[in-house]
C-alpha cells in the first residue's frame, strides 16, 4: 500500500514541479521571441493559471494522453 502511495505522490510533486517550470519560460526568453513564446503558451494552454494547468495535466495523464504521437 505504501509503494502505490508513494508513486501517485511523486508523480504528483513531478507534475507540479514541471508546470511551474513551464509557467515560468516567459521570463526565460529574449524579447525579439515573444509572439511565439505567446503563441506556443497559447496553444499548449501555458498561459493558464498553474493550478488549471496541472489539473488538466493530470486528467489527460488519468485518460492515458500523454503527449503527441507520431506515426510514420
Amino acid at each position: 500500500m505504501r509503494r502505490p502511495v508513494a508513486a501517485l505522490l511523486a508523480l504528483a510533486l513531478t507534475a507540479a514541479v514541471s508546470t511551474a517550470m513551464l509557467s515560468a519560460a516567459p521570463w526565460l526568453t529574449s524579447t525579439s521571441e515573444e509572439r511565439t513564446i505567446r503563441a506556443l503558451n497559447q496553444r499548449y494552454g501555458l498561459d493558464d493559471p498553474a493550478d488549471t494547468e496541472l489539473q488538466q495535466y493530470l486528467q489527460n495523464l488519468f485518460h492515458g494522453d500523454v503527449g503527441w504521437s507520431i506515426q510514420p
